[in-house]
């Protein structure tokens, strides 16, 4: 009898990880290649708004701080942002699902780029308060339209790599505005000798990125919603027959909304307070957050097709919440920004999971109400919680209110995996996780 040693059973150990982490590459690139010249062109004009849409989510509330302007009042212009994006998501999906696309995504477009500039270059409060709301609603058009828009413009091969793609698309807007909107706020500074004019040309910037997305979205072929999808409505009848389910697929994103509009618009905010740090280095660790955000939306594929859909977002959701207990209570700032890397990559992996499972688990004619729940679910919690989140680490700190969110995502993965731990069927053929969309109505 012959005997293998123990080396030649660990190289064939590490060939078959190999070859196995190859074969899974190969599969994704192959997905990515199946992609439609529709659903490639929505991805880089969504790079493009998300360059803009990240610069200001990095700079607003610190170019506002330089402004004279407390946690308090912040919050409530980030927040009216979120009200204006709720006020109006379930009638742009009602829109939307009645017309072309294309000339509501190029007006959306061009008004979140005019709005954006707007609240670049005025000062007073209720100015910022209103131009933030309209930006919302602007932004709320291009938001509400992916869901379906990537339903209609794919195969159920490919869809789970596109949602994840996408979300990718804007974490990558993320780093690009991250990597060098800090670094361009302090050399403008410094050249206008004026930090103010710093920040105020780094959005200009960012907003020009914004009105770039005009160029592939105008290359978009699309037709009219079909006769199927035009039939959503709002009626008692339809909210009595699927009202159950629009509650599950959105009261766990809005209990995960909660938590992050409490802390998540402030953690600049925490590093230049709790570390005393500029823009520049801030806007380095939100790079770092961006690839890592990045790698997590990328991998959800590959998890999701392991564990399914649900498994996937309940495990990654666990393994975050320790990342954010050292963001609450540490004060060495190399673990601080090792978990604030960490815990966005698995915060976020199961963003396009979910909605993903959303766009299933809908009839068709519902997937574009179904994406404005989901979205109004998550903006709803910012704007309540965007609000308190400012007052609150006015008046308790950061701590405090991180062991709130720490609790909101906790109670989150408990409630979202109750209600869908029967949505998936486990095979043995491909693919492993099937809907079973009869438990979910």
């Amino acid at each position: 009898m012959i005997t293998q040693s123990p080396e030649y059973d660990k190289k064939q150990n590490v060939g078959g990880i190999l070859q196995s982490i190859q074969s899974e590459l190969f599969e994704y690139i192959s997905h990515i290649k199946s992609f439609s010249k529709n659903a490639k062109l929505y991805l880089l004009g969504s790079f493009l708004i998300g360059v803009n849409f990240h610069v200001f989510q990095l700079l607003l509330n610190l170019y506002l701080r330089e402004l004279g302007y407390g946690e308090g009042q912040i919050g409530y212009i980030i927040s009216s942002r979120a009200v204006g994006m709720t006020f109006i998501a379930i009638t742009a999906a009602m829109i939307l699902s009645r017309v072309k696309l294309k000339p509501i995504l190029l007006g959306s477009c061009l008004l979140f780029g005019l709005f954006s500039y707007f609240i670049s270059s005025y000062t007073q409060f209720e100015l910022l308060v209103g131009f933030s709301v309209l930006t919302g609603m602007a932004f709320a058009f291009y938001r509400v339209a992916g869901g379906p828009f990537y339903m209609r413009n794919s195969t159920e091969k490919e869809r789970t790599h596109l949602f994840s793609v996408s979300f990718g698309m804007m974490i990558m807007a993320g780093m690009a505005g991250s990597a060098g909107s800090g670094q361009l706020v302090r050399i403008l500074g410094e050249h206008f000798n004026d930090i103010l004019l710093g920040y105020k040309y780094t959005l200009y910037t960012g907003i020009i990125f914004s009105l770039l997305a005009l160029i592939p979205f105008s290359f978009i072929k699309a037709s009219k919603p079909s006769d199927e999808e035009n039939k959503i409505n709002l009626s008692m009848a339809q909210f009595k027959r699927r009202g159950t389910f629009y509650f599950k697929i959105t009261i766990a994103n809005f209990l995960v909304g909660l938590g992050a509009g409490l802390i998540i618009p402030f953690l600049n905010l925490y590093f230049r307070d709790r570390f005393h740090l500029g823009a520049d280095s801030i806007g380095m660790f939100h790079f770092f957050v961006s690839f890592s955000m990045l790698a997590g939306s990328l991998a959800g594929p590959i998890v999701a097709k392991k564990f399914g859909l649900v498994l996937a977002v309940v495990i990654t959701q666990l393994i975050s919440i320790p990342f954010m207990f050292i963001l609450s209570y540490s004060y060495f700032l190399p673990f601080v920004v090792g978990a604030f890397i960490l815990r966005a990559g698995f915060m976020n992996l199961g963003v396009p999971i979910v909605t993903n499972l959303g766009m299933e688990l809908a009839e068709k004619k519902e997937q574009g109400l179904v994406n404005a729940l989901l979205m109004v679910a998550w903006t709803s919690s910012w704007m309540i919680s965007a609000a308190i989140g400012g007052q609150l680490i006015d008046a308790y700190g950061y701590t405090f209110t991180m062991n709130i969110t720490i609790g909101l995502y906790l109670f989150s993965t408990i409630i979202f995996y109750s209600f869908f731990k029967n949505a998936e069927i486990q095979t043995d053929t491909f693919p492993k996780w099937i809907i079973a969309k009869e438990n979910n109505t």
